[in-house]
């Protein structure tokens, strides 16, 4: 295990806590990763990095992105974009960082703190009226809403850790309001669908009171947020979801021109217009709000093929892994629960860009930490713990 010093720590702390501040804080995390790199290099450590299925669905997605991007209708246009995804192979140095649960266990906590701060930054605009669907200090309101779920979810199990802490228990008051206050419909599903898993997986009776606090929170809300919720399934509240079901139609109907490489990353603007049904009242769109249909008008069969293998081969190492004790069961489940949230959202929204990307990339990289130290792994192999 690397003796590292702490301010390898420091900086993935400030990285955990700014994640959900702006892009720009974010670039902190290169800087640690190279200190470490260095470090490991002066003292002639090997560096172990991830291997195996998820490894190998990890580098086919990255290459379906820009093999769409060289062979689609403006080649020029698409590389001045695609390269922002290669942000997802964070994940591999990160991985080999090799953390030990409390270490991760810090970082999730610095996550959640610096998510409720931002969150506070955000209520206080709505509550002076100078927002009505709540940012972070720099962004959109769809990326603040997307890692606010995910704090929500990981605060969840941070309570269960710590019950009798007030502050844990604020925390989980100030993310979950802020992730109501940016309206992403799509990341309160992905909410929901974390906790679930979450709880089925570690404590049933948590269901029960997930669904009584939901009914008692529908009925407190302010009218203008009960009907952005019965927007979830009534169209008539919210033009919004036929506009993205006409999005999705011409997605499908690009596809069909554009079938094995897709139009390429960036030329979502130009190609659209061409596509778009009557009855859309938004003239051009920068993406079609589903990551399936996204990635299968802008990569072709050949990305969304790479996309579902890449679900499939991260489903397959998570699920077959088995902690060695409660503890890590719980943040092996928690992280677990966040890609399947992300998954859900992912259904109404465009989940690839440049902020949340770089923050999944490093859950997943703690995700393999925790894996990867655990003694049930096959050394010779990597089969259950190298994601």
């Amino acid at each position: 295990m690397d003796r590292r010093t702490p301010w390898d720590d420091y900086l993935l702390w400030a990285f955990a806590a700014v994640s959900t501040a702006s892009i720009a804080l974010q670039n902190v995390l290169w800087v640690a990763l190279a200190l470490w790199g260095f470090r490991r290099w002066r003292l002639r450590q090997p560096v172990r990095f991830p291997r195996g299925g998820f490894t190998l669905a990890t580098h086919l997605l990255l290459a379906s992105y820009f093999l769409g991007a060289a062979l689609g209708v403006n080649p020029s246009q698409s590389f001045q974009t695609v390269a922002k995804y290669l942000v997802l192979l964070a994940f591999f140095p990160v991985a080999a960082l090799e953390l030990p649960l409390p270490r991760i266990e810090k970082l999730l906590t610095a996550f959640t703190a610096g998510a409720a701060v931002c969150a506070v930054y955000g209520i206080v605009k709505y509550s002076l009226g100078l927002e009505d669907r709540i940012t972070s200090f720099s962004g959109h309101w769809m990326v603040f809403g997307g890692l606010l779920m995910l704090a929500v979810i990981v605060q969840v199990h941070l309570v269960r850790r710590r019950p009798r802490s007030p502050l844990t228990w604020l925390i989980l008051v100030l993310v979950g309001a802020g992730l109501l206050l940016t309206q992403t419909r799509g990341a309160w599903l992905g909410a929901l669908l974390g906790f679930g898993w979450y709880s089925w997986k570690i404590d049933r009776r948590l269901l029960g009171a997930g669904a009584l606090a939901l009914i008692l929170g529908l009925f407190l809300l302010p009218v203008s947020l009960q009907e952005r919720v019965r927007s979830i399934w009534d169209s008539k509240l919210s033009y919004s979801n036929m506009e993205r079901t006409y999005m999705w139609q011409a997605g499908l109907a690009i596809s069909r021109d554009h079938p094995f490489f897709g139009i390429g990353q960036g030329n979502m603007e130009q190609v659209y217009p061409s596509y778009r049904k009557p009855e859309a009242q938004e003239a051009v769109v920068g993406h079609l709000h589903n990551n399936f249909i996204q990635i299968l008008a802008q990569n072709g069969w050949v990305g969304l093929l790479a996309y579902l293998f890449w679900i499939l081969a991260y489903l397959r190492d998570a699920f077959r892994f088995r902690p060695r004790d409660p503890d890590e069961a719980g943040f092996h489940t928690i992280l677990t629960a966040s890609f399947l949230a992300v998954l859900a959202w992912g259904l109404t929204e465009y989940t690839f860009s440049h902020q949340f990307l770089l923050f999944q990339a490093f859950l997943l990289g703690l995700q393999w930490n925790l894996i990867n130290s655990s003694p049930s792994v096959d050394e010779n192999t990597g089969l259950i713990g190298h994601l």
